[in-house]
């Protein structure tokens, strides 16, 4: 398998490339970023892609966020567009934030259908493109893509309803969200003045966000090799899942790569989760610069803590000034100790 982490600001685009038990070489999108992530990154990958006559076999849209779901909204736009686009994508796994029945509508400027909020505009396409695909995503769903096992760990069925009577069907659809967005638990404060060794990494108040909660997480499974996509989900949620597959602090799951949750948030990334896993790789998608100043240190200080492999394996999707000064409050060499460090260049293959 080969793993793919695009630049998209303090967002998610990750790109999942095998070769399946058909012999074809299989693409796989976990998130899309925001809109300026499809237009600069990915409509460059998804053009190789059809030249090479290869398609998407899937797109996992975790959530309603811009930073997620909003390049998916853009490259819906060039579909819409674009004929030759049509049968690009194999198939949406996406939860809509409310379902309702549409007309077709045109929009008289460019003939392409109308679409409310980000969320709305990913169902309605779906919906009158390929209603086959709209499917409610809950942990314990299991598929197969050409060999490579899907494991559905979040959401379970009470956050999604949640999030369906935030967003239900007796509010006007308006072209904006006017609805409050409740506010994380956590990663509103700077704390890399903080040395690793000073966390209390015990202590632990989660995400409150309804949307984040909501988010798909998933197992996939290829050939004795595994990668955890976590996108913005929940850590009770995603232990409870991981529970009823039998894991647990005694039996580890191991994994290759896990894609940590919601930009290395503290509240969404607990001890208690990381003690059910041994992974080999640790990748965080941020750039470091955003208002809830994510990655979080605390994140970090959990995963040692919890890990029995040290150093453990850290990746950062971006190599910038405010990454580099997270460890400046530590010894370097006790940094070197507990952490090996890697930051990705644009486009890096990560293969495992």
């Amino acid at each position: 398998m080969r793993l793919i982490c695009y630049k998209a600001m303090c967002g998610d685009a990750f790109h999942l490339q095998y070769e399946g038990e058909s012999g074809k070489h299989r693409n796989i999108f976990l998130d899309m970023g925001h809109p300026k992530t499809y237009t600069q990154v990915l409509k460059d990958v998804i053009s190789g892609i059809v030249r090479t006559s290869e398609q998407i076999d899937a797109i996992f849209l975790s959530h309603i966020h811009d930073d997620h779901i909003g390049g998916a909204c853009r490259f819906i736009k060039d579909i819409q567009m674009d004929c030759t686009l049509e049968n690009v994508v194999g198939r949406w796994i996406y939860n809509a934030p409310r379902k309702y029945g549409i007309e077709k509508i045109r929009n008289e400027q460019n003939g392409v259908l109308c679409g409310i909020v980000s969320g709305d505009k990913v169902y309605e396409y779906i919906l009158v493109n390929r209603p086959s695909d709209i499917n409610d995503v809950t942990e314990g769903l299991f598929f197969d893509i050409d060999g490579m096992k899907v494991t559905i760990l979040s959401p379970d069925v009470n956050t999604l309803n949640l999030l369906r009577y935030k967003y239900s069907n007796n509010r006007p659809l308006s072209k904006s969200e006017t609805d409050e967005i409740s506010i994380e638990a956590g990663g509103v404060a700077d704390d890399y003045s903080v040395p690793l060794l000073q966390f209390k990494t015990d202590k632990f108040r989660e995400d409150t966000n309804i949307e984040n909660a909501s988010s798909i997480a998933a197992i996939f499974e290829y050939r004795g090799k595994r990668v955890l996509w976590l996108s913005d989900s929940i850590p009770s949620v995603v232990v409870g899942s991981l529970l009823k597959l039998g894991y647990s602090e005694t039996n580890k799951m191991q994994c290759d790569v896990v894609l940590l949750s919601h930009h290395g948030s503290s509240a969404n990334n607990s001890l208690d989760l990381f003690k059910m896993i041994s992974a080999n790789k640790y990748i965080i998608s941020a750039d470091g610069i955003n208002r809830h100043c994510l990655p979080n240190k605390e994140t970090v200080a959990r995963i040692v803590a919890a890990s029995s492999n040290i150093p453990v394996s850290l990746y950062f999707n971006y190599d910038n000034g405010r990454l580099t000064k997270m460890f400046k409050s530590d010894a370097l060499e006790d940094v070197r100790l507990m952490i090996d460090i890697h930051y990705l260049k644009d486009k890096e293959v990560i293969e495992f």
